[in-house]
C-alpha cells in the first residue's frame, strides 16, 4: 500500500493535495469531520480517493470506501455502494431503519 500510495501521491494536482492534506491532518489529529469533494467527471476524484485509502490503509486505518452508485464504488478500492455498506433500505417506509449500530463512530 505505501508503494501504491508514493505513486499516487506524486500524481495529485494541487487541487487534489490542498483536498488530500485537509482530510489527512484531520485524521493524524483525530478532528474527525465530513468532506465532500465535488467537481465534474474528469477531475480526479477517484484518483483522490485511491491515493487517500492507500495512505490510511498503509499506516493501519480502517477506510471504508463508499459510492452513490455502483459504476462510483467499482472505481474505488474495496467500494461498495452506501446502500449496501450500510444496509440502508430502498424502500422507504415508516418501519425503515439503516443498519448503523447506535454508539459505533463512523467517519474519518
Amino acid at each position: 500500500m505505501r508503494e501504491e500510495h508514493d505513486k499516487l501521491f506524486g500524481s495529485l494536482n494541487e487541487d487534489q493535495l490542498q483536498a488530500y492534506n485537509s482530510i489527512i491532518n484531520s485524521v493524524d489529529s483525530n478532528q474527525g469531520g465530513l468532506f465532500f469533494v465535488y467537481s465534474s467527471g474528469g477531475c480526479g476524484k477517484t484518483f483522490l480517493g485511491k491515493t487517500l485509502c492507500c495512505r490510511l490503509r498503509s499506516v493501519g486505518r480502517i477506510v471504508l470506501p463508499v459510492a452513490s452508485s455502483d459504476i462510483a464504488a467499482t472505481l474505488l478500492p474495496g467500494g461498495r455502494t452506501a446502500q449496501s455498506r450500510f444496509y440502508i433500505p430502498l424502500k422507504l417506509d415508516q418501519h425503515s431503519v439503516a443498519g448503523i449500530k447506535h454508539g459505533v463512530t463512523i467517519g474519518v
